[in-house]
């Protein structure tokens, strides 16, 4: 199932089945509620969370179960109470709780948010908006796609999100795309490629590789910009050779609709899939003018290349472990070399503030 063929049915985050499903928390919620408290973070603590003993859906819940204690319930009609009356993280738990409900009128509800002051609370408004397909917020996601979330200076002197962005605010840039690539008016074409340009900029400036939250939307952007047709989305533009066999097999699957004849958006999975391996070759040849050599390591190097996207964010005590179990592995060594250079620019970004 394609999440975004069946919204707001389809799961979208693994956690949902957490919160939703009988046997893992005391009280279950509706799909869209677990939704909403997955993506407003309501996590007060600075720092890593030992996740084994208060794992991320756990966080949820108790969130969840805060909220109920405050407003009496998450039913509509309470929502709609929040939305009028609420504030905060708790305005936009109610705005993505009823934006991804299938309730009636629920868009005539969030259309007027579109003009709020406050910027957050449309982009969330926009966001749900996209995804239930109405186009009076095409103008504001544009806009949301080209705009790096607002930020703050922690305890620690760090720069992090402000709490009410954080998670929604990245991760609703790796929904959306998937709905933009088959939805909305050609506007969007231009700024789906601006937007993964940027990407790479930012990245570029971190030592080449996305982040654990960017990956998804990078593999998004070339999917949509595949699925669009825009080849030449990689036109003047360098990148690290993983990256570039990524961007190539995202814009292939993308142009070949593969996802959604096969009914699955993870690509590694797909390129097992013969037909569509024969299928990625000829694109690559044809339209992106390899050779057949080349069009063969894209294949082969496939699984090296999410292995080197995995290691690039390893802890120093994981990756040490990784180079003493993977002594002669060049992407484990490559991907150690990264990840030493991004500690190091941290240090001195902090040693400069």
């Amino acid at each position: 199932m394609l999440w975004w063929k069946e919204f707001p049915e389809g799961l979208i985050f693994g956690e949902e089945s957490f919160l939703t499903e009988p046997g893992y928390l005391p009280r279950q919620y509706p799909r869209s509620i677990a939704r909403a408290f997955l993506l407003v973070d309501y996590n007060e603590e600075e720092g890593p969370r030992d996740e084994l003993a208060r794992p991320w859906y756990r966080v949820a819940w108790e969130a969840a179960e805060a909220f109920v204690e405050r407003w009496g319930g998450v039913d509509e009609e309470t929502l709609k109470r929040v939305l009028r009356e609420g504030e905060g993280r708790d305005r936009l738990a109610a705005v993505f709780a009823l934006g991804h409900s299938s309730g009636e009128g629920i868009n005539e509800m969030l259309a007027p948010l579109l003009g709020h002051p406050d910027w957050l609370l449309r982009c969330a408004a926009a966001c749900c908006l996209v995804l239930r397909r109405d186009e009076r917020a095409i103008p504001v996601i544009e806009r949301y796609l080209l705009t790096p979330g607002p930020t703050m200076v922690n305890s620690e002197g760090l720069i992090c999100p402000v709490p009410e962005a954080r998670c929604w605010y990245d991760h609703h840039k790796a929904l959306v795309p998937w709905v933009l690539a088959e939805w909305g008016p050609e506007s969007v074409v231009p700024v789906l490629r601006q937007a993964l340009l940027q990407l790479w900029k930012e990245e570029e400036n971190a030592e080449g590789l996305p982040g654990p939250v960017s990956l998804n939307v990078y593999e998004a952007l070339c999917y949509a910009l595949g699925r669009r047709g825009v080849l030449g989305a990689l036109h003047g533009v360098r990148l690290p050779g993983p990256l570039r066999r990524q961007t190539l097999r995202l814009l292939a699957l993308g142009y070949l609709r593969a996802p959604e004849r096969f009914g699955t958006n993870d690509c590694y999975t797909l390129l097992q899939e013969r037909v569509v391996r024969d299928e990625v070759q000829v694109v690559v040849i044809e339209k992106f003018g390899l050779g057949e050599n080349e069009a063969n390591e894209l294949f082969e190097r496939a699984w090296d290349d999410r292995e080197q996207f995995d290691l690039w964010w390893l802890d120093p005590q994981e990756m040490d472990k990784e180079m003493a179990l993977n002594k002669d592995s060049e992407t484990v060594h490559l991907a150690a070399e990264l990840a030493r250079a991004r500690r190091e620019r941290q240090e001195r970004q902090e040693q400069s503030s």
